[in-house]
């Protein structure tokens, strides 16, 4: 225990993803790990009572590509997450540079998926709405992105959204209560043809059932802001990570911890190698 931060080693197969893991960037991390020779930031984990694994919360990436190296564990930072207070679970928007149009147009021939125009201000109040996939807005023009009572899983239809727009879009920070109002402020940087996807909110127990399930959602929907402190820049060393002793690996840990000097800040960090 460290300032509040929880971390342990952990065998990476006990840790369950909630999110689709992203092939270029796990490329891009797998390359960094094995230039780097270590794990600089920990995975964030939730730990759920009645279930011996954790679920992961950020870094389904990194998690792939250790995988990918053949690394048996993973250094975690582990949150209760059966405290409503340990967590502030938000969504990304994502900024897309494609014409709205567009976009409604391949998710109209999604099966089981309906785009709906809605008036303005009403988007908020479509993302309250349990059939709501997700709201696009240009700034202009605002439309619902409904299932179908009969159509597929949420989680399918979400992917097929996203994939509509992938490699196109950057998330951005945003209040899905005030998403029209923001719209040309969040768009404006890239230029006219680009649209706002705003999703609803998720909560701890949906999170859950998706990584039990396997039946997993696009990366970069779920944020989790942890109220005790993110740790971050640990540095592990990968070999620690490779021993295949976990109790000389946590052993290791604790005196590669106890040799740092962690600071914490209380202001908010703009991280421009992110």
């Amino acid at each position: 225990m460290l300032t509040g931060v929880q971390m342990r080693i952990v065998p990476v197969a006990a840790v369950r993803p909630h999110e689709v893991e992203d092939p270029a960037r796990e490329r891009r991390i797998e390359g960094r790990l094995t230039h780097d020779g270590m794990l600089r930031d920990p995975l964030l984990v939730g730990a759920i009572p009645n279930l011996e694994d954790y679920v992961l919360l950020d870094g389904t990436n990194r998690r792939r590509a250790l995988q990918r190296l053949e690394v048996p564990f993973v250094l975690v930072q582990v949150i209760d997450y059966a405290d409503p207070h340990a967590v502030d679970l938000r969504t990304w928007c994502h900024a897309v540079t494609l014409p709205m149009e567009q976009i409604i147009e391949g998710a109209s021939r999604i099966p089981g998926v309906r785009p709906t125009p809605i008036t303005p201000l009403g988007a908020a109040d479509a993302l309250a709405d349990r059939a709501t996939l997700a709201v696009t807005t240009d700034g202009r023009h605002t439309y619902a992105i409904e299932r179908e009572p009969e159509g597929a899983a949420r989680s399918q239809q979400l992917r097929a959204v996203v994939d509509l727009y992938e490699e196109s879009m950057v998330r951005v920070e945003c209040d899905p209560d005030a998403i029209e109002e923001r719209a040309g402020d969040l768009l404006a940087p890239l230029g006219e043809a680009a649209t706002l996807v705003a999703f609803p909110r998720f909560t701890r127990g949906q999170v859950v059932q998706i990584a039990v399930t396997g039946d997993l959602i696009p990366a970069g929907i779920t944020r989790h802001m942890i109220t005790g402190g993110r740790a971050l820049r640990v540095n592990l060393p990968l070999e620690v990570l490779s021993s295949g002793d976990l109790d000389r690996a946590n052993e290791t840990l604790g005196s590669h911890v106890a040799a740092l000097h962690p600071r914490t800040y209380t202001e908010p960090t703009v991280l421009f190698d992110s």
